[in-house]
C-alpha cells in the first residue's frame, strides 16, 4: 500500500485519479475509488476528508464560520446555542480570529461567551489579539481591551503585579502595607469570560496567584520568588488562595524549568496549603509528577488516578476495586497521558471506556494522546481494546492519525495507518 506524503495535496490526488482513469479506461469516479482504496480509504470522500484534516483545512466553512464572516451576531448566537463549535474555522483561522479582524465587539463577545479560546492560534501562530491590534476592526479599541487578558485597570494591582514579576520585595511590601485589600480583592476582568462555557483557570485572579507564573506572563521568574511569596504570606493570604496557588505552582512548567517549583511547593505546604485530589489530578495531567510526589510526601491522598499517573500498578489494582466509575476513567486518562501501558490496561479491565473523551485534556481521546506521544505500545493496546481511529478532537477537528501526521510522529502514524 503506498503511503501519503506528510502534507498531501488534493490537487495532486485529483490529477493522479485522472491519469488512472485514462490509463485504465475507466470512469473518473471509479478511478477515484480505486486510488482511495490504494491509500487505505473506503471512499474518495474519506480520502479528501483525511487530507483536509491533516492539512488543517476544511472543504467548506461551517455555518458558524460563515455567519461570523458575514458579521451576523444574531445568527452566531443562535448557532452557538444549538451546539456549534466556536473553535473550528476554515483551517487558516478560527471564528474568533475572523471576528477580531472585522468586528464588531458584540460578535467577539458572543464567541467568547460560547467557548471560543482567545489563546488558540491561527495557522500562522497568531492570536486573535494580534489580529485585532494589526487590523482595523469596528470598535477596535474595545476588542483589543477585551482580548488582552494581561490588562489590569486597577493601578495599585498593576504595580503589585509588576513588583512580583520584578522580584522587588520592598516595593511589594510598601504596596501591601498601604493597601491591605490587594491580598484579598480580585483582579476582575470582562464579564464575558465568566459566563463562557469552559473553566477559565486564571480568570479574575487574586494577587497571590501570580507567584506561580502560570500562565507564563513573564519569561523569567524572579530568582527571589520565595521571598516574594513569604512577604505576602506574612501579611495574611487567604487559605483558599494558598490552596489554589499551590495547584498553579504544581502545574507550572515555567516554575519547574527554572528550578522554583519544588521550593515553592514546600513553602506553600508549610504555610498550610492543601493539595486537593482535584489539584493532584490536574498536576498529573500536566505530567508534573515531581510536584505530585512532593505533595504526597506531605500527606496528599493516593487515589486510583494518582497511582495510575505514577505507574504504580500494584497500588492501582487494589484501588480500582473500590473506585467509582469516574475515578476509574480518570485513572485511565492519567495512565495514558503519562505513558503507563500496564496501568492503562488495569483501568480498562476495571471498566474504563477506551473511546470516551478524556476527563482532563477533554478535547481529545486516549488515542489522540498516544499519537501525540508517539507511543506505539499504547496505541496497540488501545486499538486492541476497540479504540476508534475516526473520532475527531474538539479543538482542531482532527483524527489521531491527523495528529500524528501534523506533529511528525512517524511511529504513531505507521501504527495508525
Amino acid at each position: 500500500m503506498p503511503a501519503l506524503p506528510a502534507r498531501p495535496s488534493r490537487e495532486h490526488l485529483r490529477k493522479q485519479a485522472k491519469r488512472l482513469a485514462r490509463d485504465r479506461s475507466v470512469q473518473l469516479a471509479d478511478a477515484q475509488r480505486l486510488l482511495a482504496s490504494d491509500y487505505g480509504f473506503r471512499t474518495w470522500s474519506e480520502l479528501m476528508d483525511h487530507v483536509a484534516s491533516v492539512r488543517g483545512e476544511h472543504t467548506a466553512a461551517s455555518p458558524l464560520f460563515a455567519a461570523v464572516r458575514a458579521g451576523d451576531v444574531d445568527a452566531v448566537r443562535a448557532l452557538l446555542a444549538g451546539g456549534a463549535n466556536p473553535r473550528i474555522g476554515d483551517g487558516r483561522e478560527t471564528p474568533l480570529h475572523a471576528a477580531a479582524r472585522r468586528g464588531p465587539l458584540a460578535l467577539v463577545e458572543a464567541l467568547i461567551e460560547g467557548g471560543a479560546l482567545e489563546w488558540q492560534p491561527d495557522r500562522a501562530g497568531r492570536l486573535p489579539l494580534e489580529i485585532a491590534r494589526r487590523g482595523r476592526p469596528r470598535e477596535r479599541a474595545a476588542i483589543v481591551a477585551l482580548l488582552d487578558r494581561s490588562a489590569i485597570a486597577d493601578a495599585s494591582f498593576r504595580a503589585a503585579v509588576d513588583a512580583i514579576h520584578a522580584g522587588d520585595v520592598a516595593a511589594l511590601e510598601r504596596l501591601l502595607d498601604a493597601e491591605p485589600r490587594l491580598l484579598h480583592d480580585r483582579i476582575v476582568g470582562p464579564q464575558v469570560y465568566r459566563v463562557r462555557k469552559r473553566h477559565d483557570y486564571f480568570g479574575d485572579p487574586k494577587l497571590f496567584w501570580f507567584i506561580a507564573n502560570n500562565p507564563a506572563l513573564v519569561e523569567r521568574m524572579p530568582p527571589n520568588v520565595l521571598e516574594i511569596a513569604r512577604a505576602m504570606i506574612e501579611r495574611g493570604v487567604d487559605e483558599a488562595d494558598l490552596d489554589y496557588a499551590l495547584e498553579l505552582t504544581m502545574t507550572s512548567a515555567a516554575a519547574r524549568e527554572q528550578g522554583h517549583q519544588l521550593p515553592l511547593v514546600r513553602l506553600l505546604l508549610e504555610a498550610g496549603a492543601k493539595a486537593t485530589p482535584g489539584a493532584l489530578v490536574m498536576t498529573a495531567a500536566h505530567k508534573e509528577l515531581g510536584a505530585v510526589r512532593a505533595a504526597i510526601e506531605n500527606g496528599g491522598p493516593i487515589t486510583a488516578p494518582i497511582a495510575a499517573a505514577l505507574g504504580d500498578d500494584a497500588a492501582l489494582r487494589v484501588l480500582v476495586a473500590s473506585a467509582n466509575p469516574d475515578d476509574v476513567q480518570t485513572a485511565f486518562a492519567l495512565a495514558v497521558i503519562n505513558g503507563h501501558v500496564e496501568a492503562a490496561r488495569v483501568a480498562l479491565d476495571a471498566g474504563a471506556d477506551v473511546n470516551a473523551f478524556l476527563p482532563v485534556h477533554s478535547h481529545s481521546t486516549a488515542l489522540h494522546q498516544a499519537a501525540n506521544d508517539d507511543d506505539v505500545a499504547l496505541i496497540e493496546l488501545l486499538l486492541s481494546r476497540g479504540a476508534r481511529k475516526d473520532v475527531r478532537d474538539t479543538l482542531w477537528d482532527s483524527t489521531p492519525l491527523g495528529w500524528a501526521i501534523f506533529l511528525g510522529r512517524d511511529a504513531a502514524r505507521a501504527a495508525l495507518e
